[in-house]
């Protein structure tokens, strides 16, 4: 067995210098004589008086790291402007005993580097005195509704062009820093350390949701605040549910647990999944499929270096999941590809109903791989459904996960019945590098004598 990770003692962190050469570089990006705002993601409302937790706007954490609601950065090349304002909540003694200390204009200046900082009631005049002196303008409609009234309003007067400030700094955001892949590192090595526990926590008769807080505990205790999306925990045929997240049945033995969960650390995600026996040991029919999907994911892994596209890589998993199906006689040996599939597809058409030909997108309907930063589904380009993020040359720098999985409906009668509810997927986090690549989520076994062996508590 590989040894496992570490979760490094001292945590990583990113220096305030970065964060400047960051504003820095979007600065350099806008067109001549250029205002770009910023806004924070709004609060969200849970139930009467009550808020769900705040998370910052992703772009504003990229450029600033500052971490309060009711924030903008405004960034200008603007002869006798500043380069970098902040427009911030003000210091309130009463609202701070209820809901936490502000930084504050004073705070924004001294703790965040700001050369000019200004209070939420001065925006409206900022939007003007900015527009004024600017040939274009760089605004995001439809993330802070509180600021696009006020925005909209004095824009409008001015009748300047607008333009997208998260097409620079997206752009930025697909290359990652040295200190950004020591927060990814760190967050992928939490993340694996709560996947090992719960494998052996795992045993039958437990509760989804009991796995869960093994997961989540281990989270918080590794200084994680938060899963980096919901966490799935799905027993059973609850696993061929893409998105389940109930997490509330009763672990069965001789079930297979699908765990996609993960930690956010200091606003990186990370993202793991892992398929595993409730009881600690696979069957014949369940190491089947498993097997399949492991080799498929080996493969697209192994593909994976400078040049080389997302397209590929699913291209890559598409051909070996194929390929392990026919073997299993699941698929017919019409379906080696793509284009055979269509001409059977093609072929069944005005059949009887029931009478279609089982296809591997009935089986594997979803991309191999999506983005991967302070975004779990990071920006930019989303996913293989996107065109650009299925031909863009990957560089060194660029974060994605590789995820094939089968999800085998338990009522397809076109199934063979051993496989019927069985649904598996496992995903790692890979990054690339100069010469090829590296896999941050190694910390979790997912061979199958490994994953038993780990479970036997050996």
């Amino acid at each position: 067995m590989k040894t496992a990770v570490k979760v490094k003692e001292v945590a990583p962190t990113i220096a305030k210098k970065e964060f400047a050469a960051r504003r820095a570089s979007f600065i350099s990006k806008l067109l001549p004589k250029s205002v770009a705002f910023i806004t924070s993601n709004t609060e969200h409302t849970r139930s009467n008086d009550t808020e769900f937790p705040f998370r910052q706007s992703s772009d504003i954490l990229y450029l600033s790291d500052f971490p309060e609601p009711q924030s903008v950065l405004i960034l200008s090349n603007i002869e006798g402007m500043p380069q970098f304002s902040m427009v911030v909540r003000p210091k309130d003694r009463t609202r701070e005993i209820w809901t936490g200390r502000r930084f504050g204009p004073e705070g924004a200046k001294s703790e965040f580097n700001a050369e000019e900082t200004y209070t939420v009631d001065q925006f409206p005049k900022l939007i003007s005195d900015f527009v004024a002196k600017a040939d274009n303008v760089y605004y995001r409609f439809g993330r802070n509704s509180e600021f696009d009234a006020v925005f909209n309003a004095e824009w409008l007067k001015a009748s300047r062009p607008l333009l997208n400030p998260e097409a620079l700094c997206h752009e930025m955001r697909m290359l990652k820093s040295g200190p950004e892949l020591d927060l990814m590192r760190h967050a992928a090595a939490i993340s694996a350390k709560a996947h090992r526990q719960a494998m052996k926590a795992c045993k039958p008769g437990m509760k989804e949701y009991q796995i869960q807080a093994v997961l989540e505990h281990t989270f918080l205790t590794e200084g994680a605040r938060s899963p980096a999306y919901g966490s799935i925990v799905a027993g059973g045929i609850n696993a061929v549910i893409l998105h389940y997240v109930e997490n509330n049945h009763e672990l069965k033995d001789g079930d297979l647990l699908l765990i996609d969960a993960a930690c956010e650390y200091r606003g990186y995600a990370s993202d793991i999944t892992r398929t595993f026996p409730i009881n600690g040991k696979f069957s014949k029919a369940q190491r089947e499929i498993y097997e399949v999907v492991l080799n498929a994911q080996l493969k697209a892994i192994d593909v994976a270096k400078p040049g080389v596209t997302l397209l590929q890589l699913h291209e890559t998993a598409s051909l070996a999941l194929r390929e392990g199906l026919i073997e299993l006689e699941i698929l017919s040996p019409h379906m080696k590809d793509l284009e055979s599939e269509k001409k059977a597809v093609e072929k069944a058409k005005g059949k009887k109903k029931g009478g279609e030909p089982l296809c591997l997108k009935d089986l594997y309907m979803h991309g191999t791989s999506h983005w991967l930063g302070l975004d779990v589904h990071d920006v930019g380009t989303i996913g293989t459904r996107s065109e650009l993020a299925k031909t863009m040359p990957m560089k060194a720098g660029m974060v994605f996960t590789v995820e094939p999985g089968l999800y085998f409906d338990p009522e397809d009668e076109r199934l063979p019945k051993r496989y019927r509810g069985i649904g598996i997927r496992i995903e790692d986090d890979v990054l690339i590098s100069k010469k090829g690549h590296e896999v941050l989520t190694s910390g979790v076994p997912k061979d199958c004598a490994e994953i038993e062996k780990l479970m036997a508590g050996k």
